[in-house]
């Protein structure tokens, strides 16, 4: 029997809830979809430093890092897409949690599923 797969197309989404004081700003994380993820990975492999023997070395630039996925996938209650500014403002454990959980639900967290057998 062949073995089937059975994929979504609806986009994993997150709802985000920041706390400032006594309000609340709700903002939702979405999935990226192809076209999206390719724009976001070809840029981040300009960031590449390349040794003399032709392999990475490291990377070129940390700033914008984690923002430029974010503004991608990170919109606010209207709908509309967070900044790059207001991203860079929030605190750096904030950032980097909502780093971490885009590249998951985008699938470039480069986790390998296989493990999970």
């Amino acid at each position: 029997m062949a073995e089937v797969m059975r994929l979504s197309l609806e986009r994993a989404e997150v709802d985000v809830v920041m706390e400032t004081g006594h309000d609340e700003v709700h903002w939702k994380l979405r999935e990226l979809d192809g076209a999206e993820r390719n724009r976001y990975l070809n840029k981040m492999t300009k960031r590449v430093k390349i040794g003399k023997d032709g392999k990475a070395v490291g990377i070129s630039s940390f700033d914008g890092f984690q923002a430029d996925l974010l503004t991608i996938c990170l919109e606010d209650e209207k709908g509309c897409p967070v900044t790059k500014e207001v991203i860079e403002a929030l605190p750096s454990k904030t950032q980097q949690l909502l780093f971490k959980k885009a590249q998951e639900i985008s699938g470039l967290d480069n986790e390998d599923d296989s493990k999970n057998d």
